[in-house]
């Protein structure tokens, strides 16, 4: 009775183990199938990522060489126009020293000589009004005969006049000129300042553009990076189909080992039970 009780004991122990090698190859390699399209699904993804983060970091190169470009032409102006503020103060001074002290001096120096030129403009009016009038015409032996001196002068408004109103449109002219000289002063500030504001800029960039310098090496070693990282993956994935079909072959030998160790039990156990029957 023992024995056969063993027997079925020792059969049902080999059976399930052959069953269960079975199951394991199947389940097995199913497993290993599903692992692997994971992976493959993964790396894909992962290489299509890597993909654009190399798209993303060539056109994040471009544009950092453009900003640079276009930092480098706006410090080039910069320093231009503080250069320019800087000549053209020197100029300014000049101006503002003629336009206030020269010119109103000279202006005055001209008023002061318009009553002696306005006399002097009268008497001359006069005259060419004498000489304008001056005709003589006579008869001799019966013939007419006349003559002028061909000066003709009869002006609406006389010379000195005249002088008298370029001296009138001269009143405060000068004061008014003088009265420039403090916004001549102000903007001669404005523009100190505004060059040493622009000269400061201008340095500020020149620090921006070499910050800006020291980035593209720096994205050209990600650049590396990210490519030989996705060329790796790509490699992964074009090997991967073998590894897992060696894989699969191990899992296949594993539990066909396992069901070929069932043998013994499933022999004994038959053994047995064919002994408990005799």
């Amino acid at each position: 009775m023992l024995r056969r009780v063993l027997g079925i004991v020792m059969l049902l122990i080999g059976i399930s183990g052959v069953a269960l090698s079975v199951v394991g190859v199947i389940i097995g390699r199913q497993v290993v199938g599903d692992i692997g399209q994971g992976l493959e699904t993964s790396l894909s993804l992962t290489s299509q990522s890597l993909d654009t983060v190399n798209d993303s970091l060539a056109l994040t190169k471009t544009t950092v060489g453009q900003v640079k470009d276009g930092l480098e032409t706006v410090e080039e102006t910069a320093m231009n126009v503080s250069q320019t503020i800087s000549d053209t103060r020197p100029l300014l001074d000049q101006v503002t020293q003629v336009a206030t002290n020269d010119v109103p001096n000279g202006l005055e120096a001209v008023e002061a000589t318009i009553p002696q030129m306005a006399e002097v403009a009268g008497i001359i009016d006069r005259t060419l009004r004498t000489l304008s009038a001056f005709r003589v015409e006579r008869t001799i032996l019966g013939i007419d005969l006349g003559f002028d001196l061909g000066v003709d002068y009869d002006p609406e408004v006389p010379f000195d006049e005249s002088v008298n109103q370029i001296g009138e449109s001269l009143e405060g002219m000068p004061e008014r000129l003088r009265g420039l000289e403090v916004y001549m002063d102000v903007t001669n500030n404005n523009l100190a300042l505004i060059g040493d504001n622009i000269d400061t800029i201008a340095t500020d960039l020149h620090t921006i553009n070499s910050s800006m310098a020291q980035i593209e090496p720096l994205l050209d070693d990600y650049i590396r990076l990210v490519t030989e990282t996705n060329d790796l993956i790509r490699q992964t994935r074009s090997s991967m189909s073998e590894q897992l079909r060696l894989v699969k072959l191990g899992v296949t030998i594993l539990f066909t080992w396992l069901g070929l160790t069932q043998i013994a039990p499933i022999y004994l156990g038959w053994g047995l039970l064919t002994e408990a029957e005799k």
